[in-house]
């Protein structure tokens, strides 16, 4: 019996998803993540977690955020915008190195 809320086409409703990766992205992919385990990535890798913990910690401008500073929202718009690219391009990598453990397990 086939429940009353399925999508057309799904079989049983309860089926996850699958995508579908092509041969030039998974090379592409393969040399991400190769590229993130070298001694380079992880200098690039730590480089950015200082910065967002910089960002975390002072404004954009240098100063330091303390209880006596009150900063405008574009300073917090800035920090946040440059945290999240950061956040971002470091997942990048994360999310290649997990696609091609997933296909090498295919």
């Amino acid at each position: 019996m086939q429940p009353d809320n399925v999508l057309m086409g799904d079989a049983l409703g309860i089926d996850l998803p699958e995508a579908q990766v092509d041969d030039q992205t998974l090379i592409e992919e393969k040399k991400m993540a190769q590229y993130s385990k070298t001694k380079e990535f992880k200098r690039i890798q730590t480089h950015c977690q200082e910065r967002i913990e910089f960002y975390q910690k002072y404004l954009p401008n240098g100063a330091e955020v303390a209880l006596d500073v009150r900063p405008t929202a574009e300073d917090w718009s800035v920090a946040n915008r440059v945290i999240g690219e950061l956040k971002l391009l470091m997942n990048m990598y994360e999310v290649a190195t997990q696609a091609v453990e997933e296909a090498n397990a295919e």
